[in-house]
């Protein structure tokens, strides 16, 4: 077994068969075809990887809002509970929302987190929602897309008292990167629109490389406030390219803009 060549990074004191667990269940979630596909096979396979007694997983649009969810084992009325009543709380902690302003190279946060419940403070949603589901113990994770967006909140949760094994987080540990570069993949094809696919179709308005960006980010329904987020320049700059768009477009709206866009991209 030392003679195998892993496609992960090489861990002290792994045993092998935790990289050929690994491997069996990214080669398993290859075989998704959509990203809510593969959120509901990796969910399913973690049930033997990474046994949890409840799990959910959130999915999120270009604008970060919630656009659908799969659980397992979990009441509807927790479900609501989180998202009519919490998310809407001021006082809300932060590390414990959905819909958080961060992107994926954020400095100084963690995508990958396990709680111990019993060492949060106390607080109404600890008291009233985590005691009251009777959680011990629960793995957050998150998936990106291409421009650092993160599209889907995983959370496997424990409601016995027994803590997440060395070997069940080497085996996750191993994976998140790969999976998570996975789903990226998804937004380069179907309803996330992708520039590869329409660039000859916009040769005739001359694009710039950041003009064909924003389009792109537009055709996909990104608001101004999280364009300019992706792509690290200002408000009023997207503003400013966006006047320059609709010049060589001639329209004078981002509807007319769309329906021009959209409509070479189905010819």
């Amino acid at each position: 077994m030392n003679e195998i060549t892993y496609a992960f990074p090489k861990l002290e004191h792994v045993d092998p068969s935790v990289y050929i667990d690994t491997y069996n269940l990214i080669l398993e979630c290859s075989q998704a075809h959509s990203p809510r596909s593969f959120a509901v096979k990796l969910l399913d396979l973690m049930g033997k990887m990474c046994s949890y007694d409840e799990a959910m997983v959130f999915f999120l649009d270009v604008n970060g809002k919630i656009s659908g969810k799969y659980t397992i084992h979990i009441q509807e009325k927790w479900l609501d509970e989180y998202l009519d009543y919490y998310l809407n709380q001021i006082e809300f902690p932060d590390e414990f929302r959905i819909n958080q302003d961060v992107r994926e190279n954020a400095l100084n946060y963690s995508f990958s987190n396990i709680i111990d419940w019993s060492q949060v403070s106390d607080s109404e949603f600890l008291v009233n929602y985590i005691k009251a589901r009777k959680l011990k113990y629960s793995w957050g994770f998150c998936f990106f897309d291409l421009n650092g967006a993160y599209r889907a909140v995983f959370s496997l949760d424990r409601t016995r008292n027994v803590p997440f094994s060395e070997i069940e987080r080497n085996r996750l540990n191993l994976a998140l990167p790969i999976l998570n570069n996975m789903y990226r993949n998804f937004f380069y094809q179907g309803t996330d629109f992708s520039p590869n696919q329409s660039k000859s179709s916009w040769n005739k308005y001359n694009f710039t490389k950041r003009e064909t960006e924003i389009v792109n980010l537009l055709c996909q329904g990104m608001s101004i406030q999280n364009i300019s987020s992706a792509l690290y320049i200002a408000k009023t700059t997207v503003y400013k390219h966006i006047s320059h768009i609709y010049q060589k477009a001639n329209v004078s709206t981002q509807q007319e803009l769309l329906f021009k866009i959209m409509s070479l991209h189905k010819s």
